[in-house]
């Protein structure tokens, strides 16, 4: 600017400073630049020059200015590890100025002051009533952090989302609140984003009574009707293995086809191990060979012989374990699904049980199963259209029969709670 004044005051303002960087421009043709005023400010203001440095910069050129301040200022804070950065964006171009500026928004534990005095006239302040004045900007920070965070809970990363919200809001708390009204606003929402990402991080963890614990507690009113499925999915298995398709989708929106799958694998023999249990009493964890369901007739059937001989005490595999369900009923789900075409488009026709097969060969393969091929999104589409075809006629309809909507089983907000 057009005194010094001020930068020597922020100087001697404070016994704390370790290092000083100024910011200056360089000479440009008959310009001179201020970084020839560096060695009358030192001498001024007492500082040492070995603990100063100058970072030469174009006067307008912001983009450039910001580059290479934060360049610079990367390295200082890898230098200083534990030092507390101040930005004095007193003097300098406008360009200068918001670069400056700008940079100490991307640190949210810097701090961000002024040289502020008495102004006579609109031309400068009155030479020595400048005192340095801090420029809160923690709610600033906190309003920039709200577009990631809602990224990252459009994203299903719940984690991350209650993470950073977390801490924002203790940068927040060690700037003392020196906000206004929309800071305040500001931080109570990221408080209730905090919370309700926990709980769903929680859900999608398949903690569903920690999450409906978390949601009940939050007690807001966008959240009540996942707040109360979550409860119920604690208590009841067959909408757990619902929610399950749910939580496979997410998968495959973050393109985690893998886990997808993993998913749907899981699904399919939980639902039959669910039915199994809760119409026959049969744990194929723990089989009771003498139950009164599993009669020579529906041994044969589902290909037991060999299994019941030897008294074995699980099912190996979940083709096993499905044509057990069908033998035991054979006007039932499991056994008109297996039996009936595959709806794939296909030009070969297969049976369920054949193109589940398929799948399984596919599954198999994976990382996540016995294999070293990770599943393509093509691959994760035949899976998704057979999942799609085994809820809508196996699933959802024993799902009913046990007194259960599986409409119930909501999908997670798209958006968090405001």
């Amino acid at each position: 600017g057009s005194s010094a004044d001020p930068i020597i005051n922020a100087i001697r303002s404070s016994d704390a400073l370790e290092r000083v960087l100024f910011v200056v421009s360089g000479a440009e043709g008959k310009q001179p630049g201020s970084v020839k005023e560096i060695p009358e400010i030192l001498k001024k203001s007492g500082f040492p020059e070995a603990r100063a440095e100058k970072l030469v910069i174009p006067a307008d050129d912001p983009a450039e200015i910001f580059r290479r301040l934060r360049e610079r200022v990367q390295a200082l804070r890898k230098e200083y590890p534990h030092a507390r950065l101040v930005f004095d964006y007193t003097g300098g171009t406008k360009s200068m100025s918001a670069a400056l500026f700008a940079c100490a928004l991307t640190l949210p534990e810097a701090r961000l002051q002024l040289m502020a005095g008495l102004r006579e006239n609109l031309e400068k302040v009155t030479p020595g009533t400048e005192r340095p004045t801090p420029v809160p900007i923690d709610w600033l920070l906190a309003e920039r952090a709200e577009n990631r965070l809602r990224a990252a809970w459009r994203a299903h990363a719940y984690a991350e989302c209650a993470r950073e919200a977390g801490d924002v809001l203790k940068t927040l708390a060690q700037g003392g609140k020196p906000y206004d009204e929309a800071g305040t606003e500001i931080e109570q929402r990221l408080a209730l984003w905090a919370k309700a990402a926990e709980a769903f991080d929680a859900w999608d963890r398949f903690e569903h009574g920690k999450a409906h614990e978390t949601l009940r507690k939050l007690g807001h009113p966008a959240l009540t009707t996942h707040a109360a499925l979550a409860g119920r999915l604690a208590e009841e298995e067959g909408l757990r293995i619902r929610d399950l398709w749910n939580n496979a989708l997410r998968c495959e929106q973050r393109g985690r086809y893998d886990d997808a799958v993993a998913r749907s694998y899981r699904l399919i023999e939980w639902t039959a191990q669910w039915h199994l249990r809760r119409r026959y009493a049969i744990d194929t964890g723990k089989m009771d060979w003498d139950n009164r369901f599993l009669t020579d007739e529906v041994i044969k059937q589902a290909g037991l012989e060999e299994q019941k001989a030897k008294k074995k005490k699980t099912l190996s595999g979940l083709v096993q374990t499905l044509k057990l369900a069908a033998a035991l009923d054979e006007e039932g789900v499991f056994a008109r699904f297996l039996a009936a075409e595959a709806n794939d488009g296909g030009k070969k026709r297969k049976t369920n049980e054949k193109r589940l097969l398929d799948m399984l060969d596919h599954r198999n393969h994976s990382i996540l199963a016995h294999g070293t091929k990770p599943i393509s999104h093509e691959k994760w589409e035949e899976f998704r259209s057979y999942l799609e075809t085994w809820i809508a006629q196996v699933l959802d309809p024993l799902l009913r029969e046990a007194g259960l909507d599986p409409e119930s089983v909501l999908e997670f907000p798209l958006e968090p709670p405001e």
